[in-house]
């Protein structure tokens, strides 16, 4: 699964999963792509085959509900909490890191256009 790391996430979200020899791209750490609109962000991911990561979820399920309308397939959605994965913590960004392991160890999901709340 090649996953797109939204921009409200730390960079190195991505870079540590890279290390696992994982695909992941995160939004701030690639200037053409920070500070894009949310739609821009999954149209790319889609185009690129990407799931996105992101705390976002209200834009993202609009946008994944307008691309079903259209019949338009979208390669995944993970949503965060931003109550368990709190950017100001100690904890953080391992923690989201580790929960991206799990999930990417056993996704829940085969297919396309699933969203996955990761909380």
């Amino acid at each position: 699964m090649r996953l797109l790391i939204d921009e409200m996430h730390s960079p190195r979200v991505a870079e540590a999963l890279r290390a696992e020899g994982r695909d992941a791209v995160a939004v701030a750490e690639d200037g053409t792509l920070r500070g894009s609109p949310d739609a821009r962000l999954f149209e790319l991911a889609t185009e690129a085959g990407q799931t996105i990561v992101t705390e976002d979820g209200g834009d993202f399920l609009r946008l994944a509900h307008l691309s079903r309308a259209e019949g338009k397939a979208h390669c995944g959605i993970i949503i965060t909490s931003a109550a368990r994965f709190r950017r100001g913590s100690i904890s953080y960004p391992n923690s989201l890191v580790e929960a991206l392991r799990s999930f990417l160890a056993a996704p829940p999901y085969d297919g396309d256009s699933w969203i996955w709340w990761l909380s």
